[in-house]
């Protein structure tokens, strides 16, 4: 196994796991999981946008190695992340007799390894996994961690499981392709986790946006390969999210889940979301007095020269968004934990936010 691929480790109650990154690693597909594969079955779930290209590749790789392959390709996006796709699935595995021993690949961005993810832990109560993300969010967020859902029509991710994988690979070659909408809205994440717990990260985005946006090599997959080490860190720390070290990885999410909400999961990609739901938590700050004023005008600046919309849409109603995010998955006995930040590198977490302070820091971010 090629070791200087190899982005981080993470400790797990149902398993330690590698996470690899690197450009053009699909072509070591094989070498990289043939130790998990063993003698199971493969069966690969793609997003249907991927497939023509990577899955194919992919198959054709496997079965080069003696591996046959099952292969569903499915639509997947945020309006289709929900149990009617997940039912599609496991109508397949049950025609193809997939058992417990088998493995499941899922292919694709963050839908796909929340939804994939979320069948492989419920067929037959779980199932083997492997994920391949192909969207940056996806590399540097949703595939890491074990998380797993589904959106129901009242809220997202609010059905769900933790499963962690046996693998993740991380082609970065895959992202070449990606719309640049796409790969803004993962640098959102990106940039969340060096406002949390990484200054030198953060100061690296600040001075290199041009060269990240470019996709300049080294910066470009060393930016990536930091940002999985920090996520993995953290899942290592808090697998399910009982202590306060994974939910401070929530920064921007809570009304960023009710804007994708709000808007049908139709007008917002997640990051975007996420983007102007960190300008609010930074306004919630700066409310509170936790940090300095000028640090709400030094991350809506990061986050512009990214090209993320930093503003709640005008045509959002205030109050229906606030509703929406009381209904936050992340509530406990009716009250929202905020991830508020004190400076760069330095968060908290607060659930007494008065509702006055809400409302005001949403009135000054629309």
């Amino acid at each position: 196994m090629n070791n200087s691929t190899l982005a981080g480790q993470i400790k797990s109650q149902q398993g330690d796991y590698s996470i690899h990154v690197g450009e053009g690693i699909l072509d070591k597909i094989y070498s990289l999981s043939k130790n998990e594969i063993n003698n199971s079955r493969v069966f690969l779930i793609s997003d249907i946008k991927v497939f023509s290209g990577l899955g194919t590749n992919i198959i054709k790789t496997f079965e080069s190695n003696s591996i046959k392959v099952e292969s569903l390709s499915v639509e997947l996006d945020e309006t289709k992340k929900n149990l009617s796709t997940v039912d599609k699935i496991y109508e397949w595995l049950h025609e193809k007799g997939a058992e417990r021993s088998d493995i499941i690949f899922s292919l694709g961005g963050g839908v796909a390894t929340d939804l994939i993810g979320y069948a492989a832990a419920t067929w037959l109560r779980g199932i083997r996994l492997i994920h391949i993300p192909t969207t940056l969010a996806s590399m540097v967020d949703a595939s890491i961690g074990g998380k797993t859902a589904v959106n129901l029509k009242r809220g997202k991710n609010l059905v769900g499981a933790f499963h962690q994988p046996k693998l993740i690979i991380m082609d970065t070659k895959s992202l070449s392709t990606l719309k640049q909408r796409e790969m803004n809205s993962g640098w959102a994440e990106a940039l969340k986790h060096s406002f949390l717990f990484d200054k030198d990260l953060f100061n690296k985005f600040k001075n290199n946006h041009s060269k990240l946006l470019n996709k300049d090599e080294p910066f470009f997959t060393d930016a990536i390969k930091r940002s999985v080490e920090i996520k993995a860190e953290i899942v290592s720390k808090d697998e399910y999210e009982t202590g306060k070290d994974r939910i401070k990885l929530n920064f921007g999410h809570t009304i960023g889940h009710a804007l994708e909400s709000a808007t049908s999961y139709s007008n917002l990609l997640h990051g975007e979301a996420v983007s102007i739901g960190m300008v609010v938590a930074a306004n919630i700050s700066s409310a509170l007095s936790y940090c300095q004023e000028n640090l709400v005008d030094e991350i809506k600046n990061i986050l512009e020269a990214y090209n993320l919309p930093t503003r709640i849409p005008k045509n959002i109603n205030l109050d229906n968004l606030y509703t929406i995010a009381k209904s936050d998955k992340k509530v406990r006995a009716g009250k929202i934990n905020w991830v508020l930040l004190k400076e760069i590198g330095e968060s908290k977490i607060v659930n007494d936010v008065p509702d006055q302070v809400v409302t005001d820091s949403l009135r000054s971010s629309q």
